[in-house]
């Protein structure tokens, strides 16, 4: 899925990079949105024949919403509060990367396909390693590393425009949230019994879906708020708009739940404990170049 999603990216913003500067602009948006009506029509024709597979079924003891959360651990509560509020500082930023590309850094379409296709790059390259990290020291470890990397990454529009620069915070971002999605959802299996799974995975979709809306409306406000200029005493920074700014504080918000609410639910299998030092070294790409350089007569 990544390596197709990479490729159809790179496609699609050579595709509309061709018709950019033309009066026909409107070719390549169609071009790309009828590529992507028939690839998915393509996708509807797999899963037709796809044969269902049948379950034992058993009685459900949790009818209802409430009574299903009240039943299940104080642990996977506090994680479900965890991903809500992450997910809401997530789309104080989320919405509008899109516009500081296009309209304030002026980026050509084949520019901004390659932007996102970094970050399609850093999942592909990881996710298998991410996954063998959480199945030797656990999901909540995971969650652990990749919450205190993610605060940061928005921030980093904050230091530069040049596009090497950006490629590589997107790539760094692709690493990052590829770790932490595997995580939150694995973490929903872990921590009910498999006869819950489908009510666990219905209920953090449900609270994930609130914290997008809260927080797209709260980055809506922001932009009508902050300032596109900084200037305290004889220190002062010009930015292209006012959207780094919105992306630093969904950053400090990021920040602000992983500090507050990682600590508050656990590990729901027996893993291998290490310390916090220990997992940094274990992340994926720093482990392979560390071992590298450690290599004789490198």
């Amino acid at each position: 899925m990544a390596s197709l999603s990479f490729a159809a990216l790179c496609v699609a913003g050579w595709l509309l990079s061709l018709w950019q500067h033309h009066a026909l602009a409107w070719i390549g948006f169609a071009l790309i949105f009828t590529l992507a009506g028939v690839a998915r029509m393509c996708s509807a024709m797999a899963l037709s024949k796809v044969q269902d597979v049948h379950h034992t079924s058993h009685v459900d003891t949790t009818p209802g919403f409430r009574t299903f959360l009240t039943g299940t651990s104080l642990s996977f509560r506090r994680f479900l509060l965890f991903s809500g509020l992450m997910h809401a500082a997530v789309l104080i930023a989320a919405p509008f990367f899109v516009l500081y590309m296009l309209r304030d850094l002026h980026l050509a379409y084949w520019s901004y396909g390659t932007w996102l296709a970094a970050g399609i790059l850093g999942q592909l390259l990881t996710l298998g390693a991410w996954g063998r990290f959480a199945d030797r020291f656990g999901n909540k470890a995971l969650l652990s590393v990749t919450g205190f990397m993610v605060p940061f990454l928005p921030m980093c529009y904050l230091a530069g425009t040049n596009l090497p620069f950006l490629f590589c915070v997107n790539f760094l971002g692709g690493v990052t949230w590829g770790g932490l999605a595997l995580a939150l959802q694995n973490y929903v299996f872990d921590a009910v019994r498999p006869a819950d799974r489908a009510k666990a995975v219905a209920t953090y979709s449900t609270i994930n879906a609130l914290g997008w809306c809260v927080g797209a409306l709260v980055g809506s406000w922001l932009v009508n708020l902050l300032p596109s200029q900084i200037a305290i005493g004889h220190f002062s920074l010009s930015l292209a708009s006012n959207l780094p700014l919105v992306f630093f504080v969904s950053g400090a918000l990021r920040l602000a739940v992983s500090g507050s609410l990682l600590g508050a639910f656990h590990e729901a299998r027996a893993v291998e404990h290490a310390p916090f030092t220990q997992l940094v070294w274990e992340l994926p790409l720093l482990k392979p170049l560390v071992h590298f350089l450690a290599s004789p007569g490198k």
